[in-house]
C-alpha cells in the first residue's frame, strides 16, 4: 500500500494515525486466526488470514487490508493485543 495513502488514514473510532503492522505481528495474528482464536471487535470470528494490515499508533486496533484496500470499519477492527507475543 502506498505510504502517502497510509499517512492520511486514521482509525475511524479514535482518529489515531495508522501505520503498517510489522511482519512478525502479522504472522502472530495469522497463527491465532488459523487456530480459531481471533475475533473482530464486533464479535465475529476471523476466518481468513490477513495479507497485510494497519495498526493504530498506540497499537490498540488493527485493520486488515484486502486487495490494497484498508477495511476501516470499527466492527472489523481487531484488538492489537492479539498480535503481541505471549
Amino acid at each position: 500500500m502506498d505510504r502517502q495513502v497510509i499517512d492520511i488514514l486514521a482509525c475511524p473510532a479514535s482518529h489515531r494515525p495508522l501505520r503498517p503492522l510489522p511482519a512478525a505481528r502479522l504472522h502472530r495474528l495469522n497463527e491465532l486466526i488459523k487456530s480459531g482464536q481471533a475475533t473482530y471487535l464486533g464479535g465475529e470470528k476471523i476466518t481468513e488470514p490477513l495479507d497485510a494490515a494497519l495498526v493504530t499508533d498506540n497499537d490498540a486496533v488493527i485493520y486488515r487490508i484486502d486487495d490494497d484496500i484498508p477495511v476501516l470499519l470499527v466492527e472489523c477492527g481487531i484488538s492489537g493485543r492479539l498480535a503481541i507475543d505471549p
